[in-house]
């Protein structure tokens, strides 16, 4: 049934573009102007003629099937995302709790060197990072 009405819509636009007039004309600030509608009255206007449409392009048997089933592809194509959403998060959750232990290994006092406040700071708020990055994708 919906094939009829798109065969009949069809039809009825072809038709309407067959009969369709476009009128071009410059307006008060020197713009042209294509309308389907005529000008203002005292405007110098002349019509546009269109070619028409290629028979393949008109024609509705060229317009993409449309599958009664677009619901369920909907459903499955949305489950392939989360899937694969789900496999990310779990990519990035093990990288962000690798980082973090390689930066806690850092933060191991060594008997034999101080670190520089300024390196203990930056390490400090590296790992504070870390610990934000494993709570976002870990969720722990």
């Amino acid at each position: 049934m919906k094939a009829v009405y798109g065969v009949f819509l069809g039809v009825l636009l072809l038709a309407t573009a067959a009969q369709a007039q476009v009128y071009r004309w410059v307006d008060g600030n020197g713009r042209t102007v294509f309308s389907d509608r005529p000008p203002p009255q005292g405007r110098k206007s002349e019509t546009v003629k269109l070619n028409p449409l290629p028979a393949a392009a008109a024609s509705p048997a060229s317009a993409p099937a449309v599958n009664g089933d677009i619901p369920q592809q909907v459903k499955q194509l949305n489950e392939r995302i989360d899937e694969h959403n789900r496999k990310i998060k779990q990519e990035n959750c093990s990288t962000a709790r690798t980082h973090l232990a390689r930066l806690e290994s850092l933060n191991q006092p060594k008997a034999t060197t101080k670190a520089a406040p300024q390196s203990e700071a930056t390490l400090g708020a590296a790992i504070a990072a870390a610990r934000d990055h494993v709570r976002t994708w870990c969720g722990n």
